[in-house]
């Protein structure tokens, strides 16, 4: 997922550029099944055919197209137009082949989305300053972005969930707390970059991956200090605790070596 809707951040042509046509999700992955799609289905499940809200969904798709299913419409944002009709094509046929529940329908226009699969595909838009009327949503999904996005951003971007989202609204949020550097480089340990401090981190962060290195407790603090309901509260996939851990975290706290996290917060008004 991309990590936009970032207002600190000018991100010129040259990184909307790589974003788009360099850092590239793999072809043969399209329209497989990604375990985020279940865990969202399944924190849905009690909402009859929901309307939702998503940002930072990225130039594919696919999860939007595998639930459209179960929600009556989704309404997807994001700060640049990353989205990529071609492939969005073939993630459609391809769901459609492991999923028959899911018809197949020729996207040749962004207007098809919305068309055939009840998604709506809104971009320039920053999520924490949006459009829509008090109440608008009855849910609200974000998968593996919220570890891209600065922390007074996704303060931000919670509060304006908070007006959008209808009491008792629900968010399913997973979040990749892991390094990511160590997928492209296999010396670099899930967790390598827990080690440095702020400071000395800020020369490897560069804003075309920007990573937050936010904890597990650090969402919870942030969702409970909103007045969020935390109707699920899960880490998963544990890592060795690094030998050295820069004095900015919690060393001893519980959540600090999980590599996901898992949400369902409910909106409470």
């Amino acid at each position: 997922m991309m990590f936009g809707l970032i207002d600190e951040f000018s991100l010129d042509d040259a990184l909307y550029f790589i974003q788009k046509n360099v850092t590239r999700e793999s072809r043969g992955d399209l329209g497989k099944n990604d375990k985020n799609w279940f865990v969202h289905k399944e924190h849905l499940s009690t909402l009859t055919r929901p309307n939702v809200f998503e940002f930072g969904a990225g130039k594919i798709l696919a999860q939007n197209i595998f639930l459209s299913q179960y929600f009556t419409s989704q309404t997807v944002v994001d700060l640049f137009p990353m989205i990529e009709i071609d492939l969005v094509d073939q993630a459609a046929r391809r769901i459609s082949e492991y999923h028959p529940a899911v018809a197949y329908h020729a996207i040749t226009a962004i207007q098809d989305l919305e068309h055939h699969y009840g998604i709506r595909y809104l971009t320039p838009m920053n999520a924490s300053k949006t459009p829509f009327a008090d109440n608008a949503f009855d849910a609200c999904i974000s998968t593996r972005t919220l570890e891209h996005i600065p922390r007074e951003s996704i303060i931000a971007i919670f509060q304006e969930l908070r007006r959008i989202l209808r009491p008792d609204g629900l968010i399913s949020a997973t979040i990749d707390y892991s390094d990511h550097y160590a997928n492209s480089d296999p010396k670099i340990g899930r967790l390598n970059f827990l080690q440095y401090s702020a400071k000395e981190f800020k020369r490897y962060n560069h804003k075309v991956h920007y990573q937050n290195r936010m904890r597990h407790y650090d969402f919870e603090r942030i969702f409970k200090s909103l007045g969020y309901k935390m109707v699920k509260n899960k880490t998963l996939d544990y890592y060795p605790k690094p030998e050295r851990i820069s004095r900015e975290f919690e060393a001893d706290e519980p959540t600090l070596c999980a590599q996901r996290g898992i949400f369902l917060l409910q909106n409470q008004k």
